[in-house]
């Protein structure tokens, strides 16, 4: 009979690679989080949103914060957005050698908007859904999902962050409107 996981005697994190899908493959742990920032945890415990973090934590570097919907998945859950979304001050340049699976943003979050999740800086749920709102390469599909994870109503979420000065306020006001009539559909 295969050892339990969750007792295993190394954190799983220290583990040999093949050491970890063999221990998948026999059912003692799961694979979780983005093609180019796997996390492995154990099937008998609970995914925590430093779980979620810490696979993310070799992309963020210097004053990069998670933001969008990876820090939505960060503090919520659910399924894992195809990309990472790493948010940066404004004209802060990207690495040089870029990941494949990993997306820029240069959204300058202000230092109170950033919460350290399990060492790694993580932008606030509502100030990612914020962020959501007003990208125009996030899809209504992504934003109606952030709407019910959070359980936040975005009309709301807008009125309490005056975005005049942001662009695609126009698209945001509709985005939070549409999200708004589908969570409101689905109760």
């Amino acid at each position: 009979m295969g050892q339990d996981a969750s007792v295993h005697p190394a954190p799983l994190r220290l583990l040999p690679f093949a050491e970890l899908q063999v221990m998948e493959r026999d059912g003692e742990i799961f694979r979780f989080g983005h093609a180019c920032a796997v996390g492995y945890a154990s099937i008998a415990g609970q995914l925590t949103a430093e779980d979620r973090a810490s696979t993310l934590a070799r992309l963020v570097t210097g004053s990069c914060a998670v933001g969008g919907a990876s820090a939505i998945w960060v503090h919520a859950g659910g399924p894992a957005p195809q990309q990472v979304t790493l948010a940066s001050p404004r004209g802060a340049r990207p690495p040089r050698r870029q990941r494949a699976g990993v997306r820029y943003r240069s959204t300058a979050p202000p230092p109170e908007a950033v919460v350290l999740v399990g060492g790694v800086r993580v932008v606030r749920a509502d100030l990612a859904l914020l962020d959501l709102l007003h990208d125009p390469e996030s899809s209504q599909a992504l934003i109606d999902h952030a709407v019910r994870l959070l359980a936040r109503d975005p009309v709301e979420l807008l009125a309490d962050y005056p975005s005049h000065r942001r662009p695609f306020v126009s698209l945001a006001r509709d985005r939070a409107t549409l999200a708004r009539c589908a969570s409101a559909t689905e109760s």
